[in-house]
C-alpha cells in the first residue's frame, strides 16, 4: 500500500509538470503565432511600399528626362535670343551713330 501511495503521488507530480509544460508550451506556440502574423504582415506592408516606390522612382525619372530635355531646348533658345539681341543692339547702335551723324 505504501508503495501504491507513492507511486500515485510520483503519477501526479508528473502529470502536474506534464500539464505546466503543456500550458508554457501552449503559451509560447501563442507567442510565436503572433510574432509570426506581425511579421507576416510587415512583409506584406513593405511588400507595397516597395512597389509604390519602385512607381515613384519610375514617375520621377520620366520626369527627370523631360526636365532634361526642358533644359536643352531652354538653352538653345536663350542662346537664339542672346545671338538676336547682340544683333538688334548692334543695329541699334549702328543707327543711332548714322542719326547722331546726320544730325
Amino acid at each position: 500500500a505504501a508503495q501504491l501511495a507513492e507511486d500515485t503521488q510520483s503519477e501526479e507530480v508528473s502529470i502536474a509538470s506534464y500539464e505546466a509544460l503543456t500550458t508554457a508550451k501552449t503559451k509560447e506556440v501563442e507567442a510565436l503565432t503572433s510574432t509570426i502574423e506581425a511579421k507576416t504582415t510587415q512583409i506584406g506592408e513593405l511588400g507595397v511600399a516597395i512597389v509604390q516606390l519602385k512607381e515613384d522612382l519610375s514617375d520621377t525619372s520620366a520626369t527627370y528626362s523631360e526636365d532634361k530635355t526642358f533644359l536643352k531646348e531652354l538653352e538653345s533658345s536663350c542662346g537664339t535670343k542672346t545671338q538676336e539681341w547682340e544683333m538688334r543692339s548692334k543695329t541699334r547702335a549702328d543707327e543711332l551713330v548714322a542719326l547722331a551723324d546726320t544730325i
